[in-house]
C-alpha cells in the first residue's frame, strides 16, 4: 500500500514538471534532467588508425602488448606516462610496475619510440653535457593512436611534436585520422586524413 502512494506521488510529481516544461519552453527555457557522472576512468583507441597500423605489420605483437600495458598509465590530456601520483615514469618504474625485465623494457620503448608510437621530451643540454639522458625521460604515447581525454583538445605541445617528427607518416603508414594544430588555436585536434591533407596544403 505504502509502495503504491509512493509511486502515484512520484508520478503526480512529474506531471507537474512537464507542466513546468512546457511553460518554460514557450519563455525560451528548457529544464534538464540531471545525469549522473560515470566515474569510471578508460583510455580509448582511435579504432580505425589502430586499424591501419595493424594491417601495416608496423608492430610486433609483443609492441602491442606492451602497449596494452601502458594504457591505465596514460594521463588525462597529456597522454604522459605516469605514476599514481602524477610523476613521470622512469624505465626502472616502468618495468618494476609491470613486472618486466628492465633490460627488456627498455629495449621495448626505444622500439616505439623508434616506430613513433612513442614520443619523449628530452633535455638537450644534459644529452649535450653528459651525452646520454641523466635524469628522467617524460614518455609520451602517440595520441593518434591512443589517447585519453578529449580528441578536440589534444596538447599543443605534443600535438607540434608529432606533426613535425610524424615517423609514421614518413614510414608510409597512412592514418585516417591526423592531428592537427591550427594557427592561433590553443589545443590540436584529430582531423579525417582527406581535411588534414587540404590544411597542411595551405600551408
Amino acid at each position: 500500500m505504502e509502495e503504491s502512494f509512493k509511486k502515484q506521488s512520484f508520478d503526480h510529481d512529474l506531471s507537474d514538471i512537464n507542466d513546468l516544461e512546457q511553460r518554460a519552453h514557450a519563455q525560451g527555457f528548457g529544464i534538464y534532467k540531471i545525469n549522473q557522472k560515470n566515474k569510471a576512468v578508460f583510455t580509448q583507441t582511435i579504432n580505425d588508425n589502430l586499424e591501419t597500423l595493424i594491417s601495416s605489420e608496423h608492430l610486433t605483437n609483443a609492441e602491442y602488448t606492451f602497449l596494452f600495458l601502458l594504457m591505465p598509465f596514460v594521463e588525462l590530456h597529456s597522454n604522459a606516462i605516469v605514476n599514481a601520483d602524477g610523476q613521470f615514469m622512469s624505465i626502472s618504474q616502468l618495468a618494476a610496475t609491470l613486472k618486466r625485465e628492465r633490460t627488456r623494457t627498455s629495449k621495448t620503448v626505444s622500439q616505439l619510440l623508434e616506430k613513433g608510437i612513442i614520443f619523449e621530451f628530452v633535455n638537450a643540454q644534459e644529452i649535450k653535457k653528459y651525452k646520454r639522458n641523466i635524469s628522467q625521460r617524460p614518455l609520451f604515447l602517440n595520441p593518434e593512436i591512443i589517447f585519453r581525454g578529449d580528441r578536440n583538445r589534444v596538447n599543443a605541445t605534443l600535438t607540434r611534436l608529432i606533426m613535425q617528427f610524424d615517423i609514421l607518416e614518413a614510414a608510409g603508414i597512412k592514418l585516417k585520422w591526423k592531428l592537427y594544430i591550427r594557427s592561433g588555436e590553443e589545443y590540436g585536434k584529430l582531423y579525417t586524413r582527406k581535411t588534414y591533407l587540404k590544411m597542411l596544403n595551405k600551408l
